[in-house]
């Protein structure tokens, strides 16, 4: 039997090699292929992440996303024009130039307050500067649209005239005084004629305000005891144009400009009445109760209108000072805004 068995053995050679070709149960374990072992371990995960962007695609219509990212490459494409990129940099420009002058215009409207001027000066401005700054504005034009403002600066004008009026009762301590410098007796004071005044700057053509041709008066304060000393034509030509030199002789010469070559050009013509200066005869102030203080009248013809104008009136005379430091300033600046 054994024979038989050793002898079935023999006759099957091939069978017995197979069996040994077969590889064990532990070394199939042992030599698995790593790349095989990848996607058993991170199917989970992949199969999640799958799972999500399939929901999220299935969210989104296809034609709207399609249409999103269409619109997206469109404004792209629109933004890239060198066209629109002008007309972007002009309108970034014009809101940054609008925010600039909403600010200043409000910063000027709010500025309410204003330094008073407390120097001591030769003369007083007529009538009272209306906005900070010393700036006379105004709307010129007739009654009652216009001239919701001039009203309210002629007022003053007639105050300082009616001082001024030939209908005023006068004593005989007030004189008529003719010609230059003279001697005034302690009990005497000269007359000053407003009526060559009124021609140019009168209150029945409203002071030249309605039409835009305004007039301003400076008034010689009251210094006691100061007597100028005024220069000859020749000596004032030094200092300034001279265009009358009649016009220099016993006078405090009055000279107004403008303080820029923008404002000259902007003050126009102006005229002086009815003289160019103060006469020396109205000094010296020595407190008399019926004194009357001299007056120029100073009209501007044809102002620019919408833009302020800065002016600076001088006065000369050799014992006269132009500084505002000095006691009296022989200067005043002030500036029209006629609208």
């Amino acid at each position: 039997m054994n024979t038989d068995i050793e002898k079935g053995q023999k006759d099957n050679p091939e069978k017995d090699s197979k069996k040994d070709d077969q590889p064990s149960a532990d070394d199939s374990d042992v030599k698995k292929d790593p790349d095989a072992e990848e996607p058993a371990e991170d199917s989970p995960l992949k199969g999640k992440e799958a799972n999500m962007e399939g929901q999220n695609d299935a969210s989104i219509p296809p034609g709207e996303k399609s249409g999103a990212k269409e619109g997206a490459k469109g404004l792209r494409e629109w933004l890239s024009k060198s066209r629109v990129k002008w007309w972007i940099a002009i309108l970034v420009a014009i809101v940054l130039l609008t925010v600039v002058l909403v600010g200043t215009l409000l910063a000027v409207e709010d500025d309410d307050y204003d330094i008073p001027d407390t120097s001591i000066r030769l003369v007083k401005l007529w009538p009272r500067p209306n906005k900070p700054r010393n700036v006379i504005n105004f709307v010129h034009g007739t009654l009652p649209v216009e001239g919701r403002v001039w009203p309210d600066l002629t007022k003053q004008l007639d105050v300082l005239l009616s001082r001024y009026s030939p209908s005023a009762n006068r004593s005989k301590n007030v004189i008529e005084c003719f010609g230059g410098s003279q001697t005034m007796a302690e009990n005497k004071v000269c007359k000053f004629d407003i009526r060559p005044l009124m021609l140019e700057c009168g209150k029945s053509m409203n002071y030249g305000y309605d039409q835009g041709k305004p007039c301003v008066f400076l008034e010689f304060n009251n210094i006691t005891d100061w007597v100028p000393e005024p220069y000859t034509a020749r000596e004032l030509e030094n200092y300034v144009e001279v265009s009358d030199r009649s016009a220099v002789t016993n006078m405090v010469y009055l000279d107004c400009q403008g303080d820029s070559l923008v404002d000259q050009e902007n003050m126009g013509r102006i005229q002086y009445t009815p003289d160019r200066g103060f006469p020396t005869k109205f000094f010296p102030y020595r407190g008399h109760s019926e004194y009357m203080s001299p007056l120029v009248g100073i009209r501007f013809t044809k102002p620019a209108i919408g833009v302020a104008i800065s002016v600076t009136c001088k006065l000369w005379a050799k014992n006269i000072n132009h500084t505002d430091e000095a006691v009296p300033s022989g200067q005043i600046s002030f500036n029209l805004l006629v609208d």
